[in-house]
């Protein structure tokens, strides 16, 4: 098949359309540069996304025969390879403003606890706090993020927030019983609007996020930054375009351009730039840079260091459930909210005691109260009228905690690509290969330690309760580390503004760029150094330096 090679060069080209690909095209345009931006998806319409549906108008819509949005690429269409004994669940949107059209919205602070860390695991970030605080500052005011005035060392606070949503009575109960167990509970922070900001409106409370929000009142970076950065005129969008390769200038070793293929087509495209933005997502990101191996990088654009690949990490988690007798045949209340939890748990672990394992943990609250679904009754005994009795009962007591736990960094958690498995456009696919260790067993006895301590303390008659489960890697959605940052090049891929060490015009700003995972959610943190990064690099551009 005849390779179209487009005649234009392009000052930048930017892989991915998600938090950091779209901030990137936004920051760029907005200050002069024009961007082609590739999507190996389409636009998701948000007149089409199935908001605020109760289960009853879900399933008559399915009945008809529509279908919503399928979000999630199918791993039929882009496979996954794993060890046999070592399952990962990877999810991937592919389409404008990727994970963030159902992503969970947390939107927390790093701290120079995560950012210096020294305890044997990985390398610390490249920079402190203070470097990165202007663009957290910067980015809770684009965005919108709702959050209190707490502000701790490991926590650190806003200026910018939006006042946060009340607690439900569940999280009440639960943030009372913590701090008599001295635990700090906070307000949750998350991008959802709670009041109009910048053509939007606010949150209504439909609770129902994760089929995208047709008013754009949480952060989508397909209805929020894309929609601004084309109005600039300086963004062109090429959808459909499956990234495969970067390609690499023999006589420079820069990068000259991408490679793609059309998702329907299979048409191979190429196109030229003078600067290449990475944001694909962790995983496949660092499958494109794998595949694009040349004389001058026989194991990948700028793996002059070895370490692209290696070093994945994440967050491991479990889920606890049970049902506060306090609350039994209190009146049904609306407790949808901002579709997740009000509250949140923060690490603690760094204080008091010395622990004999690494990093730390903090708790997330969501699914607490009178919601939609009402799975847990299919376990009650009873028939007819007096199940239904038992289920009304209930039904506003029901409590969740879900404990985050950080996965250190190491050489064996890592991405590889098979030259022996292909996909349908003849690309080498990634295999993950990923497990647990002791250090996350032992950090795990804790963490359903407090579960347990918090539970007693207020009460709750636990369900379904079984020590010891962890979810399959993969489920946070969190993967850092592949391609990450540091001082050393011989050490790291990147430098601090996400510049690759070997390759001057290649950027690459998702959580691949991350030296570890931490405890907590990585957008925000990804919407700030993508901002600075781009910040940089426009700089760059000006002087003649890429």
């Amino acid at each position: 098949m005849q390779i179209k090679k487009q005649p234009n060069v392009y000052d930048v080209v930017v892989i991915g359309s998600g938090a950091s690909g779209a901030m990137a095209a936004w920051n760029l345009t907005r200050q002069g540069t024009s961007v082609l931006m590739l999507d190996a998806g389409e636009r998701f319409d948000p007149a089409n996304f199935w908001m605020a549906l109760l289960p009853y108008e879900r399933r008559e819509r399915l009945r008809q025969g529509e279908k919503p949005y399928q979000f999630f690429l199918s791993r039929n269409e882009q496979p996954l390879l794993t060890p046999p004994d070592l399952p990962f669940n990877l999810y991937r949107v592919w389409g404008w403003g990727g994970k963030t059209n159902i992503w969970g919205r947390v939107s927390l602070r790093y701290s120079d606890i995560d950012f210096k860390v020294n305890d044997g695991y990985g390398i610390p970030w490249p920079f402190e706090y203070k470097d990165i605080k202007p663009y957290y500052d910067r980015v809770d005011q684009l965005i919108g993020v709702c959050g209190g005035e707490d502000d701790s060392d490991v926590l650190p606070g806003s200026q910018y927030h939006m006042p946060p949503p009340a607690p439900r009575c569940g999280e009440i109960v639960l943030k009372d019983a913590a701090t008599r167990l001295g635990i700090p509970v906070v307000a949750g922070r998350r991008a959802n609007l709670k009041r109009p900001h910048r053509g939007r409106a606010a949150c209504h409370y439909c609770g129902d996020c994760g089929s995208g929000c047709s008013t754009g009142s949480f952060f989508n970076a397909g209805q929020h930054l894309i929609p601004e950065s084309l109005r600039t005129g300086r963004l062109k969008i090429i959808s459909n375009a499956v990234v495969a390769r970067i390609l690499v200038n023999p006589k420079t070793g820069l990068a000259g351009g991408v490679q793609y293929f059309h998702r329907k087509t299979k048409q191979e495209y190429q196109v030229k730039a003078r600067v290449v933005v990475l944001g694909a997502s962790c995983i496949d990101s660092t499958r494109i840079l794998l595949n694009s191996k040349s004389n001058s990088y026989p194991s990948g654009i700028g793996n002059t260091s070895e370490v692209i690949g290696k070093y994945l990490c994440e967050q491991f988690r479990f889920h606890a459930y049970g049902f506060l007798p306090l609350l039994y045949g209190r009146e049904t209340t609306h407790d949808s909210g901002i579709g997740g939890e009000h509250i949140y748990m923060p690490r603690f672990n760094h204080r008091g005691k010395k622990r004999d394992y690494a990093r730390g943990f903090g708790m997330q609250f969501w699914g607490i109260g009178c919601q939609n679904g009402v799975g847990w009754s299919r376990d009650l005994s009873g028939f007819g009228v007096d199940f239904k009795r038992e289920i009304k009962k209930r039904y506003p007591a029901w409590i969740a905690a879900h404990p985050y736990g950080e996965i250190p960094p190491r050489e064996e958690n890592r991405v590889e690509v098979d030259e022996t498995r292909v996909d349908q456009y003849g690309v080498p696919l990634p295999r993950i290969i990923f497990k647990h260790s002791d250090n996350e067993r032992k950090m795990a006895e804790e963490m359903y330690d407090t579960v347990e301590q918090l539970f007693h303390e207020a009460k709750v008659e636990s369900w379904n309760y079984r020590r010891g489960r962890i979810d399959t890697p993969g489920e946070a959605i969190h993967e850092h580390g592949t391609c990450r940052m540091g001082t050393d090049p011989k050490i790291s891929a990147l430098n601090g503004f996400c510049q690759m060490h070997s390759v001057k015009n290649l950027f690459v700003v998702d959580g691949s760029a991350f030296p570890s995972a931490t405890e907590k959610n990585p957008t925000l943190t990804i919407l700030a150094l993508s901002w600075r990064a781009s910040d940089y690099l426009a700089n760059e551009m000006k002087k003649g330096n890429v």
